[in-house]
């Protein structure tokens, strides 16, 4: 005979009443167990919900302190003469479109306003001061930079001093 037969016979089984009190029993036996699990899920849920709120706001600082050493980090003397050779490029450029690049007071004139514009982008004095994590910006800003009336009298100056000296060629562009 089998485990299952055996259960299955009527003097094995178990009456309704001594069911109920296993089941009481059974109950009894397991309501302070469960309590006590119940409690300690409820514990290790508010141990995590507080973890998470303390990584949570370390992360929220880790990320406030980057951006404050990402702003107090100025620029390298190397990423400051890129940018200085990128302002005279630049303004070699737009006076070449006029037919003015060969005047150095012009370039000088047109660099130190677009220099000008980039300080005034970053509210400093000196390209040095400006973040060096934003170097590529201002390349970006350097490169696209194109006032035209600022362009227009710069080369209007450049040609009323060539026309001054009696330059026989005088750029008309």
């Amino acid at each position: 005979m089998m485990k299952g037969e055996l259960a299955n016979r009527p003097e094995n089984a178990l009456s309704e009443e001594q069911g109920q009190v296993i089941a009481a029993v059974v109950q009894q036996i397991m309501a302070p167990v469960m309590e006590q699990i119940g409690a300690i899920l409820k514990t290790n849920t508010e141990a995590v919900q507080r973890i998470a709120a303390t990584q949570q706001l370390m992360s929220d600082r880790i990320t406030d302190i980057e951006k404050q050493v990402r702003l107090k980090t100025p620029m390298s003397r190397a990423q400051e003469k890129c940018i200085g050779e990128a302002i005279r490029a630049r303004a070699r450029e737009l006076l070449d479109a006029k037919g003015c690049a060969d005047d150095k007071k012009a370039v000088t004139k047109l660099g130190g306003m677009i220099r000008k514009s980039l300080l005034a982008r970053y509210g400093v004095d000196s390209l040095r001061e400006a973040p060096a994590y934003d170097y590529g910006v201002a390349m970006e800003q350097v490169q696209g930079w194109n006032n035209f009336l600022a362009v227009r009298d710069v080369v209007k100056e450049a040609r009323e001093r060539a026309e001054a000296k009696g330059d026989a060629e005088v750029p008309t562009r």
